[in-house]
This record gives structure tokens, sequence and C-alpha cells, in this order.
């Protein structure tokens, strides 16, 4: 049986609706350092329902408004770390990935003539890379404190494994993007985003609030 596309991102929408819902209503148990995650993927998310009925009733295309936000949520995504940062060189580390980000943007908006033409697949892999090392710090810096002995309890956690999981996932599919068919390449959108949601779902409901330590 092929996969039905359309039913598929339609079943995506209704779960970005929901979790939009489900992140106002656990407002109160969301603490306010993970407010910044979650103003980058509800800005993602409008951003996708946005343009996903915009191209369907206008058939026009959208991929340069698309990447500019993009850029904005990885930003936020990458600040989102370095607040959750509280070890110094890892701080530092971070504030470097921050540099490099804005390196990545400008440069490559240099480089790349069609940049405000389309989306940038350079800068959105290299946005993706910097995300990804951001996760692994933030995962090390975890394993190394008493977080480790509360971690179902650890909302950070929970959204960084979700993160890792769908932005590995990504890669690849993106990069042989033109050789994999529509159907597939759908399909593992679709549960890779399932799973991301999934965790964080669970991260929200299992969280219990406490200070992140910060300098």
């Amino acid at each position: 049986m092929a996969w039905n596309v359309e039913l598929g991102k339609q079943i995506s929408m209704v779960i970005l609706v929901i979790m939009m819902i489900l992140i106002a209503a656990k407002y109160k148990k969301i603490e306010k350092v993970n407010l910044f995650f979650f103003a980058g993927y509800i800005l993602l998310s409008l951003n996708d329902f946005f343009f996903y009925f915009f191209t369907k009733f206008t058939n026009l295309l959208t991929e340069k408004y698309y990447s500019v936000c993009i850029a904005i949520v990885f930003l936020m995504y990458l600040i989102y770390y370095y607040k959750l940062m509280y070890i110094p060189l890892l701080k530092k580390i971070q504030r470097i990935i921050l540099v490099l980000f804005f390196v990545n943007i400008f440069g490559m908006s240099i480089l790349e003539h069609s940049f405000f033409q389309g989306l940038s697949f350079n800068i959105f892999y290299i946005n993706i890379l910097l995300l990804i090392f951001s996760i692994i710090l933030f995962l090390y810096q975890t394993f190394n404190s008493d977080k480790i002995f509360e971690i179902k309890n650890y909302l950070p956690f929970w959204i960084s494994v979700g993160s890792l999981i769908f932005y590995i996932g990504i890669i690849p599919l993106f990069f042989f993007r033109v050789k994999v068919s529509t159907d597939i390449f759908a399909i593992v959108i679709f549960l890779l985003n399932l799973i991301n949601n999934g965790l964080i779902v669970f991260g929200i409901f299992w969280n219990k609030p406490d200070e992140v330590k910060q300098t």
C-alpha cells in the first residue's frame, strides 16, 4: 500500500496544532529557560502551518521566506543551549558556536548569489551540525552532573534527545533527496517528527521544574 503523502502532511499539521495547545496548557510546568526553545518550536510550527496552506491555495514557491524563518529558529535553539550551559568551558564553546552561526549565514549569503531566492542547503546543513554539536555539549554536561539521577524529570534532556534523533535523521535524507522517492522521503520525515514530538510530550508531562544553574 502506497503512502498517502498529502494525508501524512495533514496529520503532521494536526500534530503541530495539538503540540502548540499542549505547550500553552502546560505553560506553568515549563521552566523559563525552556521557553526559548518552545518559542523557536512554535515559530517553526506556525511557519510550517502557514506555508503548507499558503502553498496549497496559491501554488507559489515559499522557500526564500521559509529559509529566513529556519535561520531564526536555529538561532533561538543555539541561544537556548547557551543559556543551559553552566560549565565555563562549555559556555565559551557555545559562544563560539553562536559566532560560527553568524559567520555561516553572512558568509554563505555572500558566496551564494541565490541565497535570497530559495532554501540554501549549505547553510541548512552547517546549522544542523552546529545544533547537533550544541546538543552533544549539553548532554556531556548533563551526564556529568547530578541531573543524571533525575533524568526522567529533566525536560531539556528529552528536548535534546528528540532534536538529536530528528536532525541526525534528516541530514542523509535531505542529502540524498533527489535519489529518494517522494513516498520514502515523506514517511521518514513523518516518523522523525512523530518521534521528536513524542519525546517532547514525554518530557513535558514528566518535567519537574527546577532552577537551572547559570553563570
